[in-house]
């Protein structure tokens, strides 16, 4: 795998973790106040993940998410915190928490981008890191 599909699949399964993480999140009972703006989220995941997507298939490519076993962790870790902590505020700092993380990762990947690397693929990098960058700031109103 060269560096661009290593990007593209990271690009793909991170999106792909927001739209399989979102919902659940959404039907905590603490989110209620925070669902419009994980909607959003979610509507921008979708997005990304299409595009991943088809830009995949335009390379002759096929991508897979994270597996279902990475999608019940993350599920099961945003209710375990839900029962030890049923505040909207731990709900928040959880999503700055793992957004923030994957911000990092996303900015790392894209300096290492080259002059030689797809515009397509760096701007579909860039509105995944803006995504993630909006994330943080709409969660901090609930902390």
């Amino acid at each position: 795998m060269n560096d661009e599909q290593t990007f593209l699949a990271f690009i793909h399964k991170t999106a792909a973790m927001g739209v399989g993480t979102l919902p659940q999140a959404m039907g905590l009972p603490q989110s209620r106040a925070m669902v419009p703006a994980l909607q959003d989220q979610l509507r921008e995941c979708r997005t990304i993940a299409a595009r991943a997507q088809a830009y995949a298939r335009a390379q002759g490519e096929a991508l897979r998410g994270p597996g279902s076993a990475a999608l019940a962790l993350a599920g099961a870790a945003l209710r375990t915190r839900a029962v030890l902590d049923p505040s909207t505020s731990t709900l928040a700092e959880r999503l700055i928490r793992e957004s923030t993380g994957g911000a990092v990762e996303t900015a790392r990947r894209l300096h290492q981008c080259t002059r030689d690397t797809d515009p397509a693929l760096v701007e579909l990098g860039r509105r995944l890191l803006a995504a993630q960058e909006r994330t943080i700031q709409e969660m901090k109103r609930f902390l």
